[in-house]
C-alpha cells in the first residue's frame, strides 16, 4: 500500500471515529418533569378480573392517564387464594409496561413460613438484575415486621448489592417504628458500607416521620459518612419530601462537609424528582464551592452549576456537561492549534492542557464525589442505552487525545 494511501485511509478513519463520537453523545429523549397530572388531580379507578386487579388513574372524563409522580398509569396485581399479592405490573396509559424508578416494570412475591423472596421483573416479566445490583430479596419477618433482607442474583446466589454489603437488620422501638439499620456482610456480621458506616439510627419526631439520621461503625462508635458527616438532620415540604439537609458532626451539632457547607436546600420537579441543590453555612449564608458554583441544577443525568441566584453559570463545566458533542470539537480544535502552531507554542499548549486535565479530574474534585470506577468496562452493557455512560467513556478518550498529539508533536523527528 502506498504512503498517501495509508495516509488516505488514516484521514478516512480519523473522520469516521469523530462523526461516530459525536452521534454517540447525542442526547436521549428529553422529559418533561412538570407537564402532566400527579396523583392527588386524579381519580382512581379499579377493576377486578377474576385473581387479577387493575388500578388506574383517571382523568375527569374518565379517561385512563398517566400520574408523573407515581411513573405510571395502571398498576395490575394478581392474588392468590389467600388474598395476598404474586405480582404487581406498572403500565403506561397506552397500555405498555413502564419502567418504575428507571429500573424494574414489575415484582414477583413469594410467601413462605417466616419470609417472603420478592423478585424484580422486566418488561418481559422475566427476573431481571437491578442497577442496584441484585435480582432479588429474601425478607425475613418477625411479628408482621420486616427485620432482615438478604440479596441475591437471577440463580438465587447470595450477592452483594451497589452499597457494598449483602443484607440489612432492621430494628423497631416500642411504638413498632423502624429506629435502626444494621449493614451485613455476606456472614451476616455487620460490615462498613461504600457510604461508610455498619449501622444508621433514624431520629423522628412526635408524629414518627424521619426528621434525621446518626452514622456509627461496627462497634457502635459514630463514623462519618461519604460527605464527612456524622448525621442529618431534615426538614419536609408539603409533599413529605426532603427539602433541607443540615449536617451534623460527632457531637450532634452543624458541622461543614468536606465541600465546605453545612446545609443544602432542595426543590423538586412536580413529578418528585429533585431539581435543584443550594448551598449555605449553619447561618443560611449562601456558599461557594471548588468552581465557584453555589448550587447545582440536574438537567437530565447531568448536573449544572448553579450561581448565587440560582441561575447556570456560564462555564466550561456546564458547557462540556449541557453540550457534550463540545468535547469532540474542543479536541479537534486543540489537536489541530497543537500541531500547525511553532512547536515552542505547541508545547505551551500541550502543558497548559495538562493543567487543564488534572483541573477537571482531580485538584478539584469534592471529597466524597464517587465518580471513580477501576472496575475495567462495568458500564459496557449501557453504552448504547444510557447517554451519561455514552458520555463518560467517549469525554475520557478525548480528554486526553490533544495530550497524546501534544505529546507527538513534542518529541517528533524531523
Amino acid at each position: 500500500m502506498s504512503a498517501k494511501l495509508k495516509q488516505k485511509s488514516a484521514h478516512a478513519l480519523l473522520l469516521v471515529f469523530i462523526l461516530a463520537s459525536i452521534l454517540f453523545l447525542k442526547p436521549d429523549a428529553t422529559v418533561d418533569h412538570d407537564t402532566g397530572f400527579v396523583f392527588s388531580e386524579l381519580e382512581v379507578r379499579e377493576i377486578v378480573e377474576r385473581n387479577v386487579t387493575s388500578t388506574s388513574y383517571v382523568n375527569s372524563d374518565g379517561i385512563i392517564i398517566d400520574a408523573i409522580d407515581m411513573g405510571y398509569a395502571t398498576v395490575q396485581r394478581k392474588r392468590n387464594s389467600t388474598g395476598q399479592v404474586t405480582e404487581e405490573f406498572y403500565l403506561v396509559a397506552a397500555g405498555n409496561p413502564v419502567e418504575r424508578y428507571g429500573d424494574y416494570c414489575g415484582i414477583a412475591y413469594e410467601y413462605n413460613d417466616s419470609d417472603i423472596v420478592i423478585r424484580y421483573l422486566g418488561a418481559d416479566k422475566q427476573p431481571m438484575m437491578l442497577s442496584s445490583g441484585y435480582s432479588a430479596i429474601v425478607r425475613t419477618l418477625v411479628e408482621g415486621k420486616a427485620t432482615d433482607d438478604f440479596y441475591y442474583d437471577l440463580n438465587m446466589q447470595p450477592i452483594q448489592c451497589a452499597g457494598g454489603y449483602y443484607g440489612l437488620h432492621r430494628e423497631y422501638d416500642e411504638q413498632g417504628l423502624n429506629c435502626a439499620v444494621t449493614y451485613l456482610d455476606e456472614n451476616r456480621q455487620p460490615v462498613i458500607c461504600t457510604s461508610g458506616y455498619a449501622v444508621k439510627t433514624y431520629l423522628r419526631d412526635s408524629e414518627g416521620t424521619v426528621i434525621g439520621e446518626r452514622y456509627f461503625d461496627t462497634e457502635g462508635k459514630p463514623v462519618k459518612s461519604s460527605l464527612g458527616q456524622y448525621g442529618e438532620l431534615y426538614q419536609r415540604d408539603e409533599q413529605g419530601r426532603i427539602s433541607q439537609i443540615t449536617y451534623l458532626g460527632a457531637d450532634g451539632n452543624p458541622t461543614p462537609t468536606n465541600a465546605g457547607y453545612t446545609v443544602m436546600k432542595r426543590t423538586y420537579h412536580r413529578d418528585g424528582t429533585a431539581d435543584t441543590d443550594m448551598y449555605f453555612d449553619a447561618d443560611g449564608n449562601p456558599m461557594v464551592l471548588s468552581k465557584g458554583q453555589h448550587g447545582i441544577k440536574r438537567s437530565g443525568k447531568v448536573n449544572l452549576l448553579l450561581d448565587k441566584n440560582g441561575y447556570v453559570m456560564l462555564c466550561v463545566d456546564n458547557i462540556l456537561n449541557g453540550f457534550p458533542f463540545m468535547v469532540v470539537i474542543s479536541g479537534c480544535v486543540i489537536c489541530l492549534l497543537i500541531l500547525l502552531l511553532p512547536k515552542r507554542m505547541s508545547v505551551f499548549l500541550t502543558a497548559a492542557y495538562v493543567v487543564f486535565i488534572l483541573y477537571e479530574t482531580l485538584m478539584f474534585r469534592e471529597t466524597g464525589d464517587a465518580r471513580t470506577n477501576f472496575v475495567l468496562f462495568s458500564y459496557a452493557d449501557r453504552f448504547l442505552t444510557e447517554q451519561s455512560v455514552r458520555v463518560g467513556v467517549i469525554n475520557n478518550i478525548w480528554l486526553f487525545i490533544p495530550l497524546g498529539t501534544g505529546l507527538y508533536r513534542w518529541f517528533q523527528k524531523k
